[in-house]
């Protein structure tokens, strides 16, 4: 994928690169500044920004302005660039804006000492994909002899980075659309114009769908009628059989089990037990008052119905308590 940085006339083209003191880098970013500005013409433009300014977000760079990015063009190429810069690349960029970034990358894996590359194709191509740009096409070719002798060798690694280093030439897109656009959803107008239609329509009281099956038939219920089922019943026909006794109900206190649907003897006769004898609450002899005043002198001098009939007599407030122990007898011969 052979790649020329060209654009088009009104375009607005945003330049990302490393300006170092070596006077062949400088030398070829002018030239390919002059050459962006004659193409875009008086009413397009052209910036440039340093890559290192832009990691750290001290660049001013105004948000969808650019049509294109250019990041990296000019040798040495031996920038990683990060996810910050990568982000803010994009939202610099215009809805379906071009990326075009040069970087070099490894074969494998592993790294070689002394250069600052980290990364192989596959990892550069899920950067992209995470940082949001999409149709990225990524191609390698082996970086030229010219370009290992200028990269930072300092520790001797140019000798082993010899057919390890490729050069990675990346074409990307940013998507159709700004970061944080919101679109209608079409299901919300479908359920509005389909709640207004059914408010329109006449209310009908049941409705039957047969649309799953045309050949479908419904049943006549009057057909499934007989005569005798249409024969309105007399009161000779709805009494009770001559000798057939009344159905018998189960009493309110029942003990034959007819109130619990028992199957019981209808010759038997049912014989209620006695009624409840209701439940008298506890009498507290601390809390109590006595009408009468003599519940506490004995039974000698209580009224038939006190509450306190076979107790001994007490002194008002005091509870009744049996003293001694029960287990023997009171009386000692």
């Amino acid at each position: 994928m052979a790649i020329s940085y060209t654009a088009k006339a009104g375009q607005a083209v945003l330049l990302v690169a490393r300006a170092g003191g070596d006077a062949l880098n400088l030398d070829a970013l002018q030239r390919l500044r002059d050459s962006l500005v004659a193409q875009v013409g008086s009413s397009g433009k052209v910036d440039f920004e340093q890559v290192d300014r832009v990691e750290e977000g001290t660049a001013a760079l105004a948000s969808a302005h650019y049509d294109v990015a250019i990041v990296n063009p000019v040798m040495p190429h031996a920038i990683e660039h990060s996810s910050s810069v990568l982000g803010r690349v994009l939202l610099a960029l215009k809805p379906s804006g071009t990326l075009v970034l040069y970087e070099l990358v490894l074969d494998t894996a592993t790294t070689v000492e002394g250069l600052p590359i980290t990364r192989t194709q596959q990892e550069l191509e899920q950067q992209l994909k995470f940082a949001g740009f999409v149709e990225a096409r990524v191609e390698v070719q082996a970086v030229s002899a010219e370009e290992l002798l200028r990269l930072d060798a300092a520790n001797g690694s140019t000798a082993s980075a010899t057919g390890r280093v490729l050069a990675a030439t990346v074409l990307a897109s940013k998507p159709a659309y700004n970061v944080g656009a919101a679109a209608a959803l079409s299901f919300g107008k479908k359920a509005k114009a389909k709640a207004k239609e059914l408010a329109a329509a006449p209310k009908k009281a049941w409705m039957l769908s047969v649309d799953s099956d045309d050949e479908a038939e419904i049943e006549d219920q009057d057909e499934l009628l007989e005569e005798e089922d249409l024969a309105k019943p007399d009161a000779a026909s709805l009494a009770r059989p001559d000798g057939v006794p009344a159905k018998r109900k189960a009493c309110k206190n029942c003990t034959c089990g007819l109130a619990e649907g028992r199957m019981v003897d209808e010759s038997e006769e049912c014989k209620p037990t006695d009624k409840p004898k209701r439940f008298t609450k506890p009498v507290d002899v601390v809390n109590v008052k006595s009408a009468c005043g003599n519940c506490s002198l004995g039974d000698a001098f209580r009224c038939s119905s006190c509450p306190y009939l076979g107790q001994p007599s007490f002194k008002p407030g005091e509870k009744v308590v049996l003293g001694g122990s029960m287990l023997y007898d009171d009386f000692m011969p």
